[in-house]
C-alpha cells in the first residue's frame, strides 16, 4: 500500500504537469469550484457505510448484499443532487455544469467497487487493492490529459470520474470475485438502524470534505475562475509533497494507538514520539519545497504556471501542521471521542474556508494563501495545546513544536544570509537550486547535533522493518521449494 501510494503520487506529479501544458488557470478553476460543490454532496456516498462494513467483517457474507443495496440508495440521492446542481451551469453552458454531471454520474456507478474493496480488505487482499488504487489513480490523470489534448479544455475533468468507476467495479469484480447472495428482505427497521450507525460518520466526512475542498468554494465564490485555478494549483502540488507522510500516518497511528488504550501513559509517550519524528522529518523537506519551487515550477512549465510560485511556498508551512491536526485526530478516534473528532474536524473545515474567505479581501493569491496558512498553523498549535490536555506533558508538547521549529528557522536564516551576502549576482534558477541545497546542509548539521536520536530510531526502524519482511519472504520462498 505504501508503494502504490509513493508511485500514484509520482504518477500525479507526471499528470499534472501534462494537464498543467493543456489547460489554462481557468480550467483548473472550473474544476475546483465543482469539485468543492460535489464533495459537500459526496459525503453521502455509500450512505458511510464503507467503515462499518469493513468493522463487521466475519458477517459481510450476509451483509453484503443489504449494504449494497442500502448505499445504492444513497449514491442515486446524492447523483440526483448534484444533476439538480448542474442544471444551472449547464443552461449558461458553463463548464462547471459538465463536471458537476460527471460527478454525479459515477456515483452510482461506484457503488459495487466499494463491497468489492471491502471484501478485499477483510480477507487482507492488499497486494490485488493496491494495484487497483494505483491503476484508477493512473487512469484518472491519463483520462483527464487525452481528453484535454483531444481539445475538450475544462470538460476533460467530466469524464474522469466516469471512467475511473467504470475500471475500479469491473477491477473489483474481477479481483475480488463475485459477492455473495443474500435474498433475504430486510425490514425497514434494519435500515434505520443502520442509518443511526452511518449519521456520525456521514457527518464527519461532510465536514472533513470541507477542510479538504471548502476553500476553492470560497475563493471560486467570491474571486473569478483563474484566481481560483491558480490557488487550486498550487495546494494539490503541496498536497503532493504532503500525501505520502499522511497516508504512512493514516495507515500505522490509528492502529498503533489503539493498542494502548489501556495504558494512556504509553499511548501519549508513543503519539509523542511520532509527532516529534514526523515534525522533525517534515519541516526541513516542506521549507526545502519551498525554496526550490520557484526553479522547479519554472523548468517544468516553462514559466506558465509562475504566478503559482509564492501560493505554493507560502502553503508548504501548511505541511507539518496537516500532519499534528491529523495526529490528534488519530487519538481521538483510538479512544472513540468521537463527538470531539467530529468537533476538531468541524473547525478544521469551517476555519479553513473562512480563513480563505477573508484572505480574497485583500484580492491576491499570496494574500490568500497566507491567511489560509495562518489559520493552519496557528490551529495545529492549538491542537498541541489541546493533546496537552489529553495527558501529553505540557513539556512534551512544547518540546514537539518549539525545538523542530527553531532549528529550521534558524537553518532558513543562515542559509538566506548565505544567498545574499556570497551570491548576490547570481542568476534566477541557480540561485533557487543553491538555496535549495544550501539550506539542506545547514538543516543536515543541526538536524545531526539536535535530533540524531530521532534518526537513528527512524532508520532503525526501517532496518528491522525491511530485515522482517526479507525473513518473511525467505522463509515463504523455502516452504515453496519444499
Amino acid at each position: 500500500m505504501f508503494a502504490s501510494t509513493v508511485v500514484g503520487r509520482a504518477v500525479a506529479v507526471l499528470g499534472q504537469i501534462g494537464i498543467g501544458w493543456l489547460l489554462t488557470p481557468a480550467d483548473f478553476g472550473v474544476w475546483a469550484l465543482a469539485l468543492s460543490m460535489a464533495n459537500a454532496v459526496q459525503a453521502l456516498r455509500n450512505g458511510g457505510t464503507t467503515q462499518i462494513l469493513i468493522q463487521r467483517g466475519a458477517k459481510f457474507p450476509t451483509e453484503a448484499r443489504f449494504f449494497l443495496r442500502y448505499s445504492l440508495l444513497f449514491n442515486t440521492f446524492a447523483a440526483a443532487i448534484l444533476v439538480g446542481l448542474s442544471a444551472p451551469y449547464l443552461l449558461k453552458h458553463s463548464a462547471v455544469g459538465l463536471a458537476l454531471l460527471g460527478i454525479g454520474l459515477s456515483l452510482p456507478l461506484s457503488t459495487p467497487a466499494m463491497l468489492y474493496r471491502a471484501k478485499m480488505t477483510i480477507a487482507g487482499q492488499f497486494r490485488p487493492l493496491a494495484v487497483i488504487n494505483l491503476c484508477s489513480a493512473t487512469l484518472w490523470q491519463v483520462s483527464i490529459f487525452v481528453f484535454a489534448y483531444m481539445g475538450f479544455g475544462a470538460a476533460s475533468f467530466a469524464c474522469a470520474p466516469v471512467v475511473q468507476a467504470i475500471f475500479e467495479t469491473i477491477a473489483g469484480r474481477f479481483s475480488g470475485g463475485r459477492l455473495p447472495h443474500d435474498a433475504a428482505a430486510r425490514p425497514f427497521a434494519a435500515y434505520a438502524a443502520l442509518f443511526r450507525q452511518s449519521s456520525w460518520v456521514m457527518m464527519s466526512a461532510a465536514v472533513l470534505s470541507l477542510a479538504n475542498t471548502g476553500d476553492y468554494f470560497a475563493v471560486g465564490t467570491l474571486t473569478d475562475m483563474t484566481t481560483v485555478g491558480i490557488y487550486y494549483f498550487a495546494f494539490q502540488t503541496v498536497v503532493t509533497l504532503n500525501m505520502p507522510m499522511y497516508n504512512g500516518l493514516e495507515s500505522v497511528l490509528p492502529t498503533m494507538l489503539v493498542r494502548l488504550n489501556e495504558d494512556t501513559a504509553r499511548q501519549m509517550a508513543a503519539l509523542g514520539r511520532a509527532l516529534r519524528m514526523v515534525l522533525v522529518v517534515a519541516l526541513p523537506l516542506a521549507i526545502t519545497f519551498a525554496l526550490a519551487a520557484p526553479l522547479v515550477i519554472h523548468v517544468l512549465w516553462h514559466g506558465k504556471w509562475d504566478v503559482a510560485v509564492r501560493p505554493t511556498q507560502i502553503l508548504a508551512a501548511c505541511v507539518p501542521a496537516w500532519l499534528i491536526i491529523h495526529g490528534t485526530r488519530a487519538l481521538l478516534e483510538a479512544r472513540g471521542y468521537w463527538r470531539l473528532r467530529f468537533g476538531l474536524l468541524a473547525v478544521n473545515g469551517i476555519g479553513g474556508i473562512s480563513s480563505a474567505a477573508l484572505g480574497t479581501v485583500f484580492v491576491t493569491v499570496p494574500n490568500i494563501t497566507l491567511t489560509v496558512a495562518v489559520f493552519y498553523v496557528v490551529f495545529a498549535a492549538s491542537a498541541l495545546y489541546a493533546l496537552s490536555r489529553l495527558g501529553l506533558p505540557v513539556r512534551d508538547a512544547w518540546n514537539i513544536g518549539s525545538k523542530p521549529l527553531l532549528l529550521n528557522c534558524g537553518a532558513l536564516a543562515s542559509t538566506i544570509a548565505f544567498r545574499y551576502w556570497v551570491l548576490p549576482e547570481a542568476s534566477y534558477g541557480l540561485t533557487d537550486g543553491l538555496t535549495a541545497g544550501v539550506f539542506m546542509v545547514f538543516a543536515g548539521i543541526g538536524n545531526s547535533l539536535l535530533f540524531r536520536h530521532v534518526w537513528v530510531e527512524l532508520l532503525r526502524g526501517l532496518t528491522q522493518a525491511l530485515g522482517r519482511r526479507r525473513g518473511v519472504s525467505e522463509r515463504s520462498t523455502q516452504t515453496a521449494a519444499l
